[in-house]
């Protein structure tokens, strides 16, 4: 799951640079950097949001609060 951030959070901070770049030699490439870096935004809070739901499943399996 760690790997899978990593890759996502280049995937994103790559594709808004050279959407940067691209905005000044090709709009139609700049506009596809751009979505690639929307759509990994989207899926890196996905995979967050997924990962903070199993960690709250595995604090409430391990609660000890009753002791």
């Amino acid at each position: 799951m760690d790997r899978l951030k990593y890759v996502l959070t280049a995937t994103a901070t790559i594709g808004q640079l050279i959407g940067i770049v691209f905005l000044f030699i090709n709009i139609q490439w700049a506009i596809f950097f751009y979505i690639c870096y929307g759509v990994a935004i989207v899926a890196l809070f996905a995979v967050l949001i997924r990962e903070r739901r199993k960690e709250k499943k595995e604090e409430e399996e391990n609660d000890y609060r009753d002791y």
